[in-house]
């Protein structure tokens, strides 16, 4: 074999190989775009689904907004009706103190006194009150 048929066989074979090459490349080109079109048609499907989704979203939004309000309102009640059992409390004690005063056996200037601890009790004598306690000691106390 001369030169001539040399060249002429190893441009066959380039192009030969341009063309496989060529068509291997669109091949590839072909199953991209299938790939991209399947793609896009499950996007298209999902796509439908967006909506649905919105509307659930934004009513659980409301009914979240709903809830916030009702426990703003239950957590007002409840501060509202412990400020009036802490009045209840106050004008209690305020009686407890004045029957305190009143009564000339609780001693209110006492250091331990609080209101309501030293109710009267029929069976508790006091150290003034004891019959007892003639000779100038102490009395005693029965519980």
């Amino acid at each position: 074999m001369d030169a001539t048929t040399w060249i002429i066989v190893l441009v066959v074979v380039l192009v030969v190989a341009a063309l496989v090459a060529w068509l291997v490349t669109q091949q590839r080109k072909k199953k991209q775009q299938e790939h991209a079109e399947h793609l896009r048609a499950e996007a298209h499907e999902h796509a439908t689904e967006i909506p649905e989704t919105q509307v659930r979203a934004k009513e659980a939004e409301a009914e979240a907004e709903r809830a916030r309000l009702e426990a703003e309102r239950a957590q007002s009640k409840a501060r509202e009706a412990q400020v009036a059992a802490t009045q209840q409390q106050a004008v209690h004690e305020d009686r407890l103190r004045t029957a305190d005063e009143v009564d000339p056996r609780v001693d209110t200037s006492s250091d331990d006194y609080a209101p309501g601890t030293s109710a009267h009790d029929p069976d508790t004598v006091l150290d003034a009150d004891d019959p007892r306690r003639s000779d100038g000691t102490e009395g005693t106390h029965r519980a």
